[in-house]
């Protein structure tokens, strides 16, 4: 008699609500203590009670053997088949987000597609963690919004073959269904502006970056050809001073001489100087490269996370 549907209860989906849950599941639900022990005449405001006791989420753990008390307490709304608003109150309530999670896996079994919909998709903004045992009996970590999306793309979850869905894109061609609309859809449009108006900066930067080498090579050619000045003009002062404006046959080859050393000097310093210039405008343009590479990888990688909220394929680099 404990395991009988209630006779005031109408049939799902054309059949026993309990039947929406696999004979071999069913019996095993029947036949674990938690049931036995918290499930028997309860009635919609004690499974209120119980659900508030809940701590994780699950279907059938140690080898197919034992069910969670989250599958046995699905399993008794579905034979005592509480009232849509109290379905409803358990989905819209937020302290409690295991009764969240029980209204929404009571919800998918037992509503149809339109209203699935319209009560689930609102529930993808919530991201609270939940605990989730596995088939091994351990623990995994998910988020609400994570739950819902499973409810609502697999066909079986918490061991439960969950009853076809329609397709959205059909519901809204028919007019039963409005266009769907995330809260990340203004995030995602701003992202894409902003990654638009760096585009365009960068091709804008770029002749100045050209005009910028240009000039600084004049720069350096100017102060170079200074240089040049300022030591010829120093070397004839101290000519002057020693008198040498006038040289004679004898000091001729030696005037010659240091003419040459002094010239290669010259050119030697010039070329120190032309290679330190070069090195110093080497470490800018890598420098300036470095802070651009790392501000795209910042991009992409928020960009990813973003779209991994969403359930997209990160972006390839």
């Amino acid at each position: 008699m404990a395991n009988r549907t209630e006779k005031t209860a109408k049939t799902v989906k054309g059949t026993n609500p309990q039947f929406l849950v696999e004979k071999i599941i069913r019996q095993r639900i029947y036949d674990s203590m938690y049931w036995k022990e918290h499930c028997f005449a309860l009635t919609a405001e004690l499974v209120v009670d119980k659900g508030m006791d809940l701590r994780y989420i699950g279907g059938i753990y140690a080898g197919n053997i034992k069910p969670t008390p989250f599958l046995c307490l699905a399993l008794k709304m579905l034979q005592i088949q509480p009232d849509k608003d109290i379905v409803l109150e358990f989905i819209q309530q937020e302290e409690f987000k295991y009764i969240r999670a029980l209204g929404a896996m009571y919800l998918r079994l037992t509503f149809d597609s339109t209203e699935i919909y319209k009560y689930l998709e609102p529930l993808y903004n919530d991201f609270r963690k939940l605990r989730f045992m596995n088939k091994m009996g351990r623990f995994e970590a998910i988020y609400m919004d994570d739950f819902i999306d499973n409810l609502l793309r697999e066909d079986r979850y918490c061991d439960i073959q969950l009853p076809r869905l329609q397709r959205r894109w059909a519901l809204e061609e028919v007019d039963m269904l409005p266009p769907y609309k995330s809260l990340l859809d203004g995030d995602l449009v701003a992202m894409s502006e902003s990654d638009e108006e760096e585009e365009e900066e960068t091709k804008k930067e770029k002749p100045r970056l050209t005009s910028r080498r240009r000039s600084r090579s004049r720069d350096r050619e100017r102060e170079v050809g200074d240089r040049r000045e300022v030591r010829e003009r120093e070397k004839m002062r101290e000519r002057r001073e020693r008198g040498d404006d006038e040289p004679g046959p004898s000091s001729s080859g030696k005037d010659r001489d240091e003419r040459r050393k002094d010239r290669d000097r010259s050119r030697e310093r010039d070329r120190r100087d032309r290679k330190d210039d070069e090195r110093r405008d080497r470490k800018k343009e890598s420098s300036s490269r470095r802070g651009a590479d790392n501000d795209e990888e910042r991009e992409i990688a928020e960009a990813n996370a973003l779209r991994a909220k969403l359930g997209l394929a990160p972006l390839e680099r």
